[in-house]
């Protein structure tokens, strides 16, 4: 059960890392941009601040988020003003479809894992795959310990350093855009993990990119394009925000609904 392991081990650490948690939410604030200073290559300055412009609307601190295309599928919500946030992930596992949950509220963190029947009884961890786990965070402290480029960001996606390092920026359209960016310099972005970036080698420094910016300027899809790379695919990754303002925080699992994470759990987690 290695596999089931390291994956679900994986997709925690890249959901933590996306929310930059260390047992509090992050609140973005915004910087003036880096002027790029690549040589020969247009920085289109006016249009890459309408872009970094656009990621203001996440210091209001509550939307919510679905990605999709990549290694796996999520949906969730942040929500600053009550400490709170909330990220379900699917993915395929062996051919078999699993969940993975996160809710975040104040200091507490609960985790519900579902790999499906047949490889929750595999796994041993049949008797809890219905319910949220309280984890005790000092036991996970790997999962826990980032290191953000920018520590204050609340975008899972980290468009604001994304756009900081975009070139040959275009208008495509009424608040659409083109471009590339460098997707090293945000390290932290869950569009994709640190294998792929690492897969991706030079390429991770130029990848195309596609927004758009609704009429309010706010930031409301975000998609990336990554070549294939050794084993990994090419993909067209998206994120796409909502709900700004109304989306609705998490509440805390009943004590039906949930239980301290038993052993098996934090093996999981850790190995």
């Amino acid at each position: 059960m290695k596999t089931i392991r390291r994956t679900l081990a994986g997709l925690v650490a890249a959901s933590l890392l996306a929310f930059g948690t260390t047992g509090c939410i992050r609140v973005w604030s915004h910087s003036p941009p880096e002027e790029d200073v690549t040589p020969g290559v247009s920085a289109t300055p006016d249009l890459r601040q309408a872009l970094l412009d656009s990621t203001k609307v996440f210091d209001r601190g509550n939307f919510a988020f679905t990605v999709t295309g990549g290694s796996e599928d999520g949906v969730g919500m942040m929500d600053l003003a009550g400490n709170t946030a909330a990220v379900k992930y699917v993915f395929d596992l062996d051919g078999h479809t699993g969940t993975l949950d996160l809710i975040l509220i104040d200091e507490d963190m609960w985790v519900r894992i579902d790999y499906g029947d047949e490889l929750n009884k595999a796994a041993g961890i049949d008797a809890w795959s219905d319910k949220y786990l309280l984890v005790d965070q000092t036991r996970v402290p790997g999962l826990l310990d980032t290191t953000s480029e920018d520590p204050d960001d609340s975008d899972p996606a980290s468009a604001t350093l994304l756009f900081r390092t975009a070139t040959d920026v275009r208008e495509t359209g009424t608040g659409t855009y083109r471009g590339t960016v460098d997707l090293g310099k945000a390290p932290d972005s869950m569009l994709v993990d640190e294998a792929t970036r690492e897969a991706l080698g030079a390429a991770v420094g130029s990848i195309p990119f596609e927004a758009r910016i609704d009429a309010e300027g706010r930031l409301v899809e975000l998609g990336i394009s990554t070549p294939a790379a050794g084993e990994i695919e090419a993909r067209e990754i998206k994120i796409v925000y909502s709900q700004f303002g109304t989306a609705t925080p998490p509440r805390r699992p009943t004590a039906a609904q949930s239980m301290r994470a038993p052993e098996a759990a934090y093996e999981l987690l850790t190995d």
